[in-house]
Parts: structure tokens; C-alpha cells; sequence
């Protein structure tokens, strides 16, 4: 059996965060005892900075060794000690052929991480449109209980195209996330005009009425962060949408 090292890493933890391949299969092949689902340190342990060999290939992005790993009874559900799950960690990466293994391989697309997020989530932050794709055509979450994908696809400039599939699969377009925001509140944060025109234009499209006065965790209405920060045509759109300029609201 393949003894644990000091820094709290079995030697294939070792060997799959390097990315050495050839490693990795010697210690498969020679050593029949090595467990592929380990965690460093206690097997028992949840919690600490601990990767389980297919973890930290994931995380690195390595397509060989996960599908060495997977091979090797490699358990695709498994999370990690810090609740990462395999398929969230590859859809950060937005490496499709991990992902599809890892899906051929009986991974649950509904698996929520240890942080809340979800793998659509992972995809729609990195706006990786046919992973989005592919994990909704398996049946995924469309909401989530952290960041959701939908103000994921909102944030950092936005995806138009991930938005409107998000939307048109029944996605809320009101829904605060764990982060305190809407999609129209995080679309606003990168001035992103088009996602705001998007989202309101769903309310004639699809059977759903976006709330120009739906408030973030801070107690702000999109009109109101977008004066504050000086988003004219921002404001412009929400005021052709029908917000009130006389409209008040409080947190809390």
C-alpha cells in the first residue's frame, strides 16, 4: 500500500497535480492497492485543503490522466475535502472532453460543490457556451443556490447568447443569488447594455416580467446603481422600460 507523505498528499495526488502521466500509471499498475479516491491525509477526513487524485487532474486539466483515473475506478461523484466536485472543477476549465467523460462515466450533473456552485454556474461564468449547452441538454440545475448562472452569464461583459438559453430554458430573471444580485444588477456592473436590453425584452418573449426595482443586497434598484455610477445608457434603458425616477426602496 502507498504510504501517506507529511504534506498531507498520497504520492498519485503528487504525481496527478504535476501532470505527470507516466507516474501515474506506474503507481496504478505496480501498486494494486493504491486507492484512486483518496483523499490526502485521513480517508475519512472531510474537511482541509485535500484533492482526491481525480480532483487535482481536473483542476489541472489533464484529459489523459483523469481518463486514467476514471479507468481505474476512479469515482466520478467523489468530492474533494474542500467540497469541490470533479465536474464543476472541469467545467471552471471549460475542457469539454473531461466534461463528457466524466458525464459518460455516471457523473451527476445536478452535484452541487461544497461552495454552493454548480457545474452550469462554473460554465456560465467562463461563458463556455457549448458546455452550457451540453449539461442543460443532460437535465442540470437551471437555478442555483450561491452566484446562479444566470448573473454568472451576466457578470464580467456577459454572453448574450448564454443568457438568452438560460432564459428561454426557464431560467428566473428576478432571482437574487447568494451574492446579493440580480441579473440586471450584475449586468450593470460591466455597463453591459445589451445583456440589461436582453433581459427586459424577455418580458414580452417568454411568460416572466423582469423587476426594475428588485433590490440587491446593498438596497439598490438597478436604476438606482446605475445613477450611481454614472451609467447613462443604462439609465436611459431602464427608464424606457417604465422604472419610477420617484421610486424608493429600503433594505431590510
Amino acid at each position: 500500500m502507498l504510504t501517506r507523505c507529511l504534506v498531507r498528499e498520497t504520492p498519485l495526488i503528487a504525481a496527478c497535480q504535476s501532470g505527470n502521466e507516466k507516474i501515474v500509471q506506474l503507481l496504478l499498475l505496480r501498486y494494486k492497492g493504491c486507492d484512486v479516491n483518496q483523499k490526502g491525509g485521513d480517508v475519512n477526513q472531510s474537511k482541509g485543503m485535500m484533492q482526491t487524485p481525480l480532483t487535482a487532474a481536473c483542476d489541472r486539466n489533464d484529459e489523459n490522466i483523469v481518463e486514467l483515473l476514471i479507468d481505474a475506478d476512479g469515482e466520478v461523484n467523489k468530492v474533494d475535502g474542500q467540497g469541490k466536485t470533479h465536474l464543476t472543477a472541469a467545467c471552471k476549465w471549460g475542457n469539454e472532453k473531461i466534461v463528457q467523460l466524466l458525464m459518460e462515466n455516471g457523473c451527476a450533473v445536478k452535484q452541487v460543490d461544497g461552495t454552493t456552485e454548480t457545474p452550469l454556474t462554473a460554465a456560465c461564468y467562463l461563458k463556455n457556451e457549448s458546455i452550457v449547452q451540453f449539461l442543460m441538454d443532460k437535465g442540470c440545475e437551471i437555478d442555483g443556490k450561491g452566484q446562479t448562472p444566470l448573473t454568472a452569464a451576466c457578470e464580467n461583459k456577459g454572453n448574450e447568447k448564454i443568457v438568452e438559453l438560460l432564459i428561454s430554458n426557464g431560467c428566473d430573471v428576478n432571482k437574487i443569488d447568494g451574492n446579493g444580485d440580480t441579473p440586471l444588477t450584475a449586468a450593470k456592473k460591466k455597463s453591459n447594455s445589451n445583456i440589461e436590453q436582453l433581459l427586459i425584452n424577455k418580458v414580452n418573449e417568454v411568460d416572466v416580467g423582469v423587476d426594475e426595482y428588485q433590490m440587491n443586497n446593498k438596497g439598490e434598484t438597478p436604476l438606482t446603481a446605475a445613477c450611481k455610477r454614472s451609467n447613462e445608457n443604462i439609465v436611459e434603458l431602464l427608464l424606457d422600460a417604465g422604472s419610477d425616477i420617484n421610486e424608493i426602496k429600503y433594505k431590510g
